[in-house]
């Protein structure tokens, strides 16, 4: 027997799986993360979570996969800058490994998604793939020939800062319309507190949307409408043979997944070849799943990675 831990390095939340080597959840934890983002504070907490389930574990650890946040430094195992994080040249494996004799893989949290999704989820049966994660924020993955392409700079994909409205919102990043200030979950709970002076939450905006309650109906039908012209405007320039969508307002379910198409499909009038839209098998897991899933992968010899 063998097991594998996943840790997911988010803004505010940390996660962590330990796994068997079919990526079955033996055990998991969150826990919040430092609110100053103190990187002392948060690399303890991460080899807190991975001592408690090395205790759990039985058998051999394959490793450590980390899904890490930003511009990562592949060369020593950490991350140039996270603006969520606010951290600027952190070496989180070499920190790691001064208190942990493991092995440690790493990979950017939405690609980790896209890992998790196409060697072990929803995408198993395909060879290209475009991989969107919709949670606060907006980002994807292209894999194409079971691939990831990183671009040149490992910068690609970054789906959410594509302008679908010129005289939308402002986004974060300072730019206006991009398809993240237009259909993610934050601009969600954005808009429907605009239109009902309340500050709602993702779950609850769905569950009234659901139930046909104004304003949140109208607020997840312009978010669906937005994210499927988006996905429509990817397939021109990528002509994926499949769209898996995870992240955590991917945990809605179907009732959102037939919103957007109605927004993707639609525009398709041109062409019969219409690449599916399916929900991610992980969702809201997607990326701690895709982490925990690298030492298991480097072990089978399907996903090359460096091993710290």
């Amino acid at each position: 027997m063998a097991f594998s831990i996943g840790i997911d390095l988010g803004g505010t939340t940390l996660a962590g799986v330990l796994v068997d080597e079919e990526l079955n959840i033996l055990a998991e934890e969150k826990i919040p993360v430092d609110r100053e983002k103190r990187v002392e504070k948060v690399i303890g907490d991460m080899e807190l979570l991975i001592r408690n389930f090395k205790k759990k574990g039985k058998g051999d650890c394959l490793g450590v996969g980390l899904a890490l946040p930003g511009l990562l430094d592949w060369e020593r195992g950490g991350i140039v800058f996270s603006e969520n994080l606010n951290w600027r040249n952190v070496p989180v494996i070499p920190l790691l490994k001064e208190k942990l004799s493991l092995p440690f893989f790493m990979e950017h949290d939405v690609r980790s998604g896209a890992v998790a999704e196409v060697y072990f989820g929803a995408a198993r049966p395909f060879q290209d793939v475009l991989y969107v994660s919709v949670g606060t924020g907006i980002a994807g993955s292209l894999i194409w020939k079971r691939n990831i392409i990183r671009g040149a700079h490992e910068a690609s994909a970054e789906l959410g800062h594509i302008v679908v409205e010129p005289n939308g919102p402002l986004c974060r990043c300072g730019n206006i319309g991009g398809l993240e200030a237009l259909a993610s979950g934050s601009a969600m709970e954005r808009d429907a507190f605009h239109l009902s002076g309340k500050h709602v939450k993702g779950e609850e905006i769905f569950e009234r949307a659901q139930e046909g309650v104004s304003p949140y109906q109208e607020v997840v039908k312009r978010a669906s409408g937005f994210l499927g012209l988006g996905l429509f405007n990817l397939v021109q320039i990528f002509d994926p043979e499949v769209i898996i969508l995870g992240g955590g307002v991917a945990e809605a379910g179907e009732w959102w997944l037939e919103m957007i198409r109605e927004g993707y499909e639609n525009r398709f009038f041109w062409t019969p070849i219409i690449p599916p839209l399916l929900l991610g098998q992980f969702r809201g897991r997607a990326s701690v799943m895709g982490a925990a899933g690298l030492p298991i992968l480097q072990k089978r010899g399907e996903y090359s990675q460096s091993i710290y």
